[in-house]
């Protein structure tokens, strides 16, 4: 395994900055990991790992108490940012922390165009089990202290990138790919990203089928939840399923009080509270659309 550095501070961020300028760096690969709304509410930036092909270190972003080392070092330093599928990383970096990494290099784009299988672990020696990457990626990194295997698991991630990208690269080149990736990778760095989860309630199961109080109904029930899940920082999955609003709409459940006693039913987890939940529900009658048709 990878010897790594666990950054924790200010200064230490700085001094890593430094280390990459005064050692010629042209690129290291760059990875996070956080909540996405599995364990509590919101996209979260926990970790961000770099390995510059000799050194690996992983910065405990929920140490620092500023950004402003984080953004010098990711968003205003000229070494490419080497990453795989960068998309929703770049959406949790600019959510989270207010900056986007830049100059990036997606070797994600690469092995689309040169139509490789299988994602970065088909692309990285010996891989790994699919079970053991479920784990740890479901894991809750927004706990403290964090476990050996996790940090580990963690730098495992930008460990083969550096290889990776010069391989690809070198392909790309030779199959005269490289300004149709050059153009493409330009792309996904400068695109606009926003997250609005208020805007997702047609994942309701057959949102799309409903009459258009249904629809409503949906919505509102879609607010109420995203709004309780937020003031008690829970994942909106914790505070109801899809398909159990999808019940919801379907028996059209207006009032609080049944609403809550459904979503209590059988609950193993702490109960809703049901005057914060009408609180909730209130404020989603008066705030979720009612003339629009879909969820785009």
């Amino acid at each position: 395994m990878q010897d790594y550095k666990l950054i924790q501070t200010k200064d230490e961020v700085t001094n890593l900055g430094a280390y990459l300028i005064d050692s010629g760096c042209v690129r290291a690969a760059v990875d996070i990991e956080g909540e996405n709304n599995l364990h509590s509410y919101g996209i979260r930036v926990s970790l961000i790992q770099i390995f510059d092909g000799k050194r690996a270190f992983v910065i405990d972003a929920l140490a620092l108490s500023s950004r402003d080392a984080l953004t010098t070092l990711l968003q205003g330093s000229s070494w490419l940012k080497v990453m795989y599928d960068a998309g929703n990383d770049l959406l949790a970096f600019q959510h989270d922390l207010g900056f986007r990494p830049a100059p990036i290099l997606d070797v994600a784009i690469a092995a689309q165009l040169l139509k490789k299988p299988g994602g970065l672990s088909a692309l990285s020696p010996g891989g790994r089990s699919r079970s053991a990457k479920d784990r740890f990626q479901k894991a809750n990194w927004m706990r403290r202290p964090l476990s050996g295997d996790l940090l580990e698991y963690a730098v495992s991630d930008v460990l083969a990138l550096p290889q990776i990208a010069n391989e690809l690269l070198a392909e790309l080149t030779d199959k005269k790919l490289l300004m149709e990736f050059l153009k493409k990778n330009w792309e996904r760095q400068n695109v606009t990203r926003t997250w609005d989860p208020l805007g997702n309630y047609a994942r309701i199961p057959g949102y799309h089928h409903l009459k258009q109080d249904a629809r409503r109904l949906a919505r509102v029930l879609w607010y109420a939840r995203e709004y309780y899940a937020k003031q008690f920082d829970l994942s909106p999955e914790m505070v109801a399923s899809k398909q159990l609003l999808k019940r919801l709409v379907d028996e059209r459940r207006q009032d609080a009080d049944e609403i809550v006693r459904v979503l209590n039913d059988g609950r193993k987890r702490e109960p809703i509270r049901m005057r914060a939940f009408a609180e909730c529900l209130e404020k989603a009658w008066h705030d979720a659309p009612a003339d629009q048709v879909t969820g785009r």
